[in-house]
């Protein structure tokens, strides 16, 4: 899916998953998760490419926007967070039993010394 693409937007969608939001609050839960404040002009841009692409609602409330994700959204989100655990998953499973790079399985190298400590035999 094509808005995927853009970290924003994905972002936004995992933040709207089973609620809505107003767009201020949206906008600082982000910036907190990334500790960097993002330009309004980027982030306003990316909840309108959502809402005309049919990924969110946005309902004015007094003086704000309050958005929620459509069913196209959240289908997004659930498809995105099924990949995600199958790579995930198979990063930690597709190592076919073998340790860490320079590792046997058993912890130490191909000439028999320990990784941790460069010496044969067991780890003081």
């Amino acid at each position: 899916m094509e808005w995927l693409t853009s970290g924003l937007r994905r972002d936004v969608c995992v933040l709207l998953y089973g609620e809505q939001r107003r767009a201020q609050r949206l906008k600082s839960a982000i910036e907190a998760r990334y500790d960097r404040r993002i330009e309004p002009e980027r982030f306003y841009g990316a909840l309108d490419a959502l809402e005309s692409k049919g990924f969110l609602d946005k309902r004015v409330e007094g003086l704000e926007d309050v958005y929620a994700l459509t069913d196209a959204g959240r289908r997004g989100v659930e498809a995105h967070a099924e990949w995600l655990c199958e790579r995930v998953g198979a990063g930690a499973d597709g190592r076919g039993g073998e340790g860490e790079a320079g590792e046997n399985g058993t912890g130490e190298n191909e000439a028999g010394k320990s990784e941790r400590t460069g010496e044969g035999g067991t780890e003081s």
